[in-house]
Parts: C-alpha cells; structure tokens; sequence
C-alpha cells in the first residue's frame, strides 16, 4: 500500500511540474511585454503545491480561450525566484498577478475556481 501510495503522489507531482499553465517567466520578455501594453498573466507556482496544481488546468483552459489570446501567460516558480517574488511582494505561491499597460491590475491568492480568475484577468482585458 505505501508503494502504491508513494506512486500517486509522485504522478501528481510530475503531472504538476509537466502541465504547469504559461510558458517559463523571462525578465527580457516580461520587460518588452510591459513596455508595449500587453496584457500579462504571472502565476507563482510552486512543484508540490495541490493548489498549484488545481489552478493548472483552469489557467490552461483560459489560456486557449480567444477572450484571453492576447495575453502572455508565465509560469513563474515559486522555489527559484525568491528576488522576483520579493520585488512582486509575493509570499506564497499559487498567486496569480495579472498586468495591463505597465501596471498590476489585480491579484488572487489560491483561488481555483474557473469564474473568480476569469474575472480576475478580464481585469487586464
């Protein structure tokens, strides 16, 4: 049973570090994205974070949807970008930021569920 336990988990982990929503975060890009206006989505994601996960495959969808085919998604990890998270004033992972015009138009921490973020990035729509 603990192998098979230890099975599960180590599936969700991999599932979580494979299909992590938006593309790895770049400074360079980020930069150049604010720079022109574009509508931004960051989502502070941690491997081993449940909530991380659930919120992947809502962020995914979105992603696809053509209200959000204008915005840039980056998946920003939570265990190797202390100095972003600190500039950001982010403490905890499975935080979604959402930029529009150079600025921060709203922040979530922990939500999943598919309405509240929607209406979270619609923010920077």
């Amino acid at each position: 049973m603990k192998t098979f336990i230890k099975i599960i988990f180590s599936l969700f982990f991999l599932q979580s570090a494979l299909f992590a929503a938006g593309k790895p975060y770049s400074q360079v890009e980020f930069d150049k994205l604010i720079k022109e206006g574009k509508p931004i989505v960051l989502h502070v994601h941690a491997k081993w974070c449940y909530t991380c996960a659930a919120q992947d495959p809502v962020l995914n969808s979105l992603m696809k949807s053509p209200e959000f085919k204008n915005f840039t998604f980056f998946n920003v990890d939570f265990d190797t970008s202390k100095d972003l998270l600190k500039t950001l004033k982010v403490s905890r992972q499975s935080a979604i930021i959402v930029f529009k015009e150079g600025k921060e138009q709203g922040r979530s921490l922990g939500d999943t569920e598919e309405n509240l973020i929607k209406k979270l990035l619609k923010k920077a729509s």
